[in-house]
């Protein structure tokens, strides 16, 4: 699992979309405003998130709300704590 995890998680982004998610189900909007990133960005991740068979979404009303797919959470944060830190940017 975690050859197939690890590239797509390599982002930033992703990982710190993944990190949110770990917590609670959420939208894009939420998302996008926690992160201080815009909307379509984040959708953008999300789709290749879902892609990949990590992250679920469901409707809500009107709106999408995401979270961790059951399964490969466990190999989710176990491929995220492989990774370095990326450099803070300022």
């Amino acid at each position: 699992m975690k050859q197939v995890v690890a590239p797509v998680m390599e982002s930033r982004t992703r990982q710190r979309i993944v990190s949110l998610l770990y917590s609670a189900p959420q939208g894009p909007s939420e998302i996008a405003t926690a992160l201080g990133l815009s909307q379509p960005y984040i959708s953008n991740h999300l789709a290749a998130l879902k892609s990949h068979q990590l992250v679920t979404s469901r409707r809500v009303g009107r709106k999408s709300v995401y979270e961790l797919e059951g399964t490969p959470r466990a190999a989710i944060m176990n491929a995220l704590s492989s990774l370095e830190p990326a450099p803070v940017r300022r």
